[in-house]
């Protein structure tokens, strides 16, 4: 488990990071913009940890991000702001190979059980690792937990 912390730490800090925003989903730019979010403010990402390049499609109820192939350590990420229900949802379809997976990657109960604690007027971060055997969830300081097989 610890080396698959480093590695996932060592992706983290090599990896150029891909902004992707929409109408609702506002991208994080150094410094340029500031989002005003009335709860709270998240960023996901997701990290390709396979040899092979892997193909993600995320969506919510309003917005489609459409398909993205990722290389090897190489990321997709969006950021939002999170409903006033604290309702938010959003689920991924993955394709690797001849494998298929399709799961949540942002609810309540994954942002508050696996990613970085709510702080006020702070942005939220959750990181997913995907890996040959599975799909791992955490908040980059806590060992990741694996969620989901292929």
């Amino acid at each position: 488990m610890k080396s698959l912390f480093f590695l996932f730490f060592y992706l983290v800090i090599t990896t150029n990071v891909s902004l992707i925003g929409s109408t609702q989903i506002t991208p994080m730019i150094s410094n340029t913009t500031k989002k005003t979010c009335l709860f709270h403010y998240w960023t996901v990402y997701i990290y390709n940890g396979i040899k092979d390049p892997i193909t993600v499609h995320v969506q919510s109820g309003d917005d489609d991000l459409g398909n993205h192939t990722l290389a090897t350590n190489d990321n997709q990420n969006w950021s939002f702001c999170e409903g006033v229900t604290f309702k938010t949802l959003f689920y991924a379809h993955f394709y690797w190979n001849s494998k298929i997976a399709f799961f949540d990657v942002y609810t309540e109960h994954i942002s508050d059980t696996y990613c970085t604690e709510r702080e006020y007027r702070k942005p939220g971060k959750c990181f997913w690792l995907v890996t040959e055997d599975g799909f791992y969830v955490g908040d980059h300081v806590r060992p990741y937990t694996k969620l989901h097989d292929w």
